[in-house]
């Protein structure tokens, strides 16, 4: 299994996130800068403000998966984009009506990724069908995508178990 996948929140940044956060930003930065709220800065100089406010790091560089949403939700609301912005942010943080501690969207994603990790890596021992049957036995109310956390975590750890003894 991967160290990306295993470590999915520390991921840096693929090139179309960059480019996707890089062309919101310059949205961002023309609507501010023609209000004169862009404080006289270089695009660039703006960017990095921004993007430190939003998640604490300046560059796109070292930003990772978990920066991700925050930083496109805060340049979606300077380019005037509050309902994609808002839309943004609702994919963060904690799951609406979920009673489960830990159950993130972060988190969600973190065991997709190493499902998707083992999957691929199981050399045909494992699919994608195997997969839902197995959710389909468990938690026949889910799918992959309703699973909670704690669930996604279980099958992680189920399907490790599995491939050993395959």
């Amino acid at each position: 299994m991967s160290t990306a996948s295993k470590n999915w929140a520390t991921k840096p940044l693929n090139s179309s996130q960059k480019a996707a956060l890089a062309i919101t930003a310059r949205a961002a930065f023309d609507l501010q800068n023609k209000l004169n709220l862009a404080d006289d800065l270089s695009l660039a100089d703006w960017r990095h403000r921004e993007t430190e406010k939003a998640c604490g790091i300046p560059s796109f560089c070292d930003l990772t998966n978990k920066h991700f949403r925050s930083v496109m939700a805060r340049f979606l609301a300077l380019a005037g984009k509050p309902d994609e912005a808002k839309k943004m942010w609702s994919k963060t943080g904690r799951i609406t009506g979920s009673d489960e501690i830990g159950d993130t969207h972060e988190n969600r994603e973190v065991a997709k990724a190493i499902l998707r990790d083992l999957i691929a890596t199981s050399n045909g021992k494992i699919s994608d069908a195997y997969l839902a049957k197995i959710i389909a036995n468990k938690h026949p109310e889910n799918t992959l995508e309703t699973l909670p956390a704690s669930a996604l975590q279980k099958l992680v750890f189920t399907l490790k178990s599995r491939l050993e003894k395959k």
